[in-house]
């Protein structure tokens, strides 16, 4: 790894001086500062790994020059240097972003402890995210994990149908990943650079999901105390993805068949009709045409959200991407958990693959979380 640089903030010259006697005995490259505003200048001129910074400083303290030195350079580690007295103002730095805290007075042990610590750590983040990048770049297109004939053609197919304006209907079992689709399609599509607005329709009633979806004019209904504009209206030029749509009330489904037809809308409490240029992307989990049988969905909005089919294929017929979701989750939380695991021994994998997986790629996660 080289040499690693060091920064020691403190406005006490002997112990400024005692800390780098130690690190440059110790093969560290130590530079010191007395104050903030020689601390940042010191950062914009050099590549420093690691800064001991003093809680008590003249001018703005440590505390107060923390968030500014983790916000211009995130990846710098922050070691605090308190007294007793200030034990909460470091307890309130981790919080804000220091790696740990040093008590005065130390002795040269514990402080390279601590430095030695804080890299290793520093190290193996570094090395998780090169990882997860690299895993990422072979398996992954747009957030969407695999690497079987299944999901190639998949992904095949939504870069066909990204660079049009089709309305494009998914439906795949809960866990497999629609929202993720829906994703790629606009994000790898010319509308790209335009809002993508995603609603649940199963999580709102029937009244605040046509005021969200349509907006409302003032007094339209209790509570409304100002004019609102809608999803419909915010998308303009976009996406709106219309997830659980299945789970619409058939009396929203015809407004949303209007706006299939001719792009028009009429917010909740006006007579202002509001023409609005959107992809329409849904999904569902539930079988459509037996809601349609039963009346509680129309046939003619099917037809018009069902342009372009995608079937996501459930995790138990794509074996082949199983073990290899579980190693990208693992790398995935074990460094978010600073946990070193290395992997998952034959017996595991063995029960790994025999799953059926019902809940699909988000069970699959949260078990190698869990």
């Amino acid at each position: 790894m080289g040499i690693h640089n060091i920064l020691v903030v403190d406005d006490e010259i002997t112990i400024r001086e005692s800390i780098k006697d130690i690190l440059d005995q110790n093969e560290y490259a130590c530079m010191i500062a007395e104050n903030g505003d020689m601390m940042l200048d010191v950062l914009s001129k050099n590549n420093i790994d690691l800064v001991l910074l003093d809680v008590k400083l003249p001018g703005k303290s440590g505390i107060e020059l923390l968030p500014e030195l983790k916000h211009t350079y995130p990846e710098t580690l922050v070691i605090m240097i308190t007294g007793h007295a200030d034990i909460n103002d470091a307890v309130k730095a981790i919080k804000m972003g220091a790696f740990d805290y040093l008590k005065k007075p130390f002795k040269s042990k514990e402080l390279l402890i601590n430095i030695e610590k804080a890299l290793k750590w520093n190290n193996l983040v570094i090395k998780n995210k090169n990882m997860q990048e690299q895993l990422e770049k072979e398996v992954s297109f747009q957030g969407i994990l695999g690497k079987s004939k299944k999901i190639r053609e998949l992904v095949k197919v939504i870069k066909q149908i990204a660079q049009t304006d089709a309305s494009i209907l998914i439906t795949g079992e809960s866990g497999t990943g629609k929202d993720l689709v829906a994703r790629a399609i606009h994000f790898t599509g010319k509308r790209k650079n335009m809002p993508y607005i995603p609603i649940n329709c199963s999580s709102l009633p029937e009244t605040l999901l046509e005021s969200e979806l349509f907006g409302y004019t003032k007094g339209a209904f209790t509570g409304a105390y100002a004019n609102k504009s809608g999803l419909f209206k915010a998308a303009d030029g976009g996406t709106i993805f219309l997830d659980e749509i299945g789970d619409m009330p058939v009396a929203l489904q015809a407004k949303i068949l209007r706006v299939l037809e001719s792009g028009e809308f009429t917010p909740l409490g006006s007579t202002m009709v509001i023409k609005t240029d959107v992809r329409i992307i849904s999904a569902t989990n539930l079988d459509l045409s037996d809601l349609i049988k039963s009346g509680k969905f129309r046939e003619d909005l099917y037809y018009r959200l069902n342009v372009v089919n995608i079937t996501i294929p459930p995790l138990r017929d794509r074996k082949e991407d199983v073990l290899m979701l579980t190693e990208f989750f693992l790398e995935k939380y074990s460094g978010k958990m600073n946990k070193q695991i290395k992997g998952f021994t034959d017996g595991a994998k063995e029960v790994l693959l025999r799953y059926s997986w019902p809940g699909n790629v988000r069970e699959l996660e949260n078990a190698v979380e869990s």
